[in-house]
């Protein structure tokens, strides 16, 4: 955390705390311009701008902590992206752009370069095939992928998590149940009302942060499949895969879950089996029925 300034401007004395992001109503600002792409030096000094203007450079500096030799490179920038305005005269002084316009006129740009990369993918030839299996870092990468793998089921859907990250998943179920897409979630947590079908031991969720870690995995169409970590943490990971082995595997895993669940709770789940996994189960009773034959008669 940058240390608080007080600075005297105008005949004023305003105390302004800087900082990268977050905290304060400052730090989120710099912290969304950032992501947007702008530096953080630019987002700093957009921040001092929208606490005090107009200001002159060495103002702004003072106040972004940003170095003198800097300032004003970092102003005429804002000047130029549009988002702030200079003001003639001796000093020169800034201004911020005010903020409903600097979103109106960021959005049309954002939309622009969008349409712009999409017809220049579109006009090359080939697409590259994706790799069978990528991994992603930090957690907003997780549930971004998570959502995707969910946005790309058509006809099947299988989901083991806990009740945060399936509650952050809840507006693409909707719209996978729209598609008619069978969908099973399992959690050891209580879970929201959800569509499809919902197994859970319906437990309380922070009880079971004291000794279990929260993970997540999303089963599509029994080839896609994401596995990963979901702390809320820039260090969580995960796994994305187009193997059927793996979505294989993972799907078989939750129908572990839900088939222990049933037992203690003295539930049927054989239709849902049926559903999840598909003639292996009948194959597989079939089996075990005909051994159980043979070892009678023998």
């Amino acid at each position: 955390m940058v240390p608080s300034e007080t600075i005297s401007s105008g005949g004023s004395t305003t105390s302004v705390s800087g900082g990268a992001g977050g905290a304060t109503p400052q730090g989120d600002v710099v912290a969304a311009l950032s992501a947007l792409g702008f530096s953080l030096n630019e987002s700093r000094a957009y921040g001092a701008l929208l606490l005090e203007s107009p200001a002159t450079g060495y103002e702004v500096g003072v106040r972004a902590q940003i170095p003198r030799s800097a300032v004003y490179g970092v102003l005429r920038r804002l000047v130029q992206a549009g988002a702030a305005r200079a003001i003639a005269g001796t000093p020169e002084r800034f201004a911020p752009a005010p903020a409903e316009e600097l979103i109106v006129l960021l959005r049309k740009r954002f939309e622009t370069s969008t349409t712009s990369l999409e017809d220049a993918i579109r006009r090359i030839d080939t697409t590259p095939r994706p790799p069978d299996a990528f991994t992603v870092t930090g957690y907003e990468r997780v549930m971004e992928e998570a959502e995707r793998v969910v946005r790309s089921a058509e006809d099947k859907l299988v989901v083991s998590g806990w009740p945060r990250e399936i509650d952050l998943l809840a507006v693409e179920l909707k719209k996978a149940a729209k598609r008619k897409v069978m969908i099973v979630v399992f959690s050891h947590a209580a879970l929201p009302p959800l569509p499809g079908e919902t197994f859970s031991y319906d437990l309380d969720e922070a009880s079971l942060e004291d000794f279990w870690k929260h993970r997540l995995i999303v089963v599509a169409d029994d080839t896609r499949v994401l596995i990963g970590a979901t702390e809320r943490a820039s260090s969580d990971n995960a796994v994305i895969s187009e193997t059927p082995a793996i979505a294989e595997v993972a799907a078989s895993q939750i129908s572990l879950d839900i088939t222990l669940l049933a037992q203690r709770k003295k539930q049927d789940v054989r239709a849902t089996m049926a559903k999840m996994l598909g003639n292996r189960v009948g194959r597989l009773d079939s089996l075990l029925s005909q051994k159980a034959g043979k070892g009678k008669s023998a």
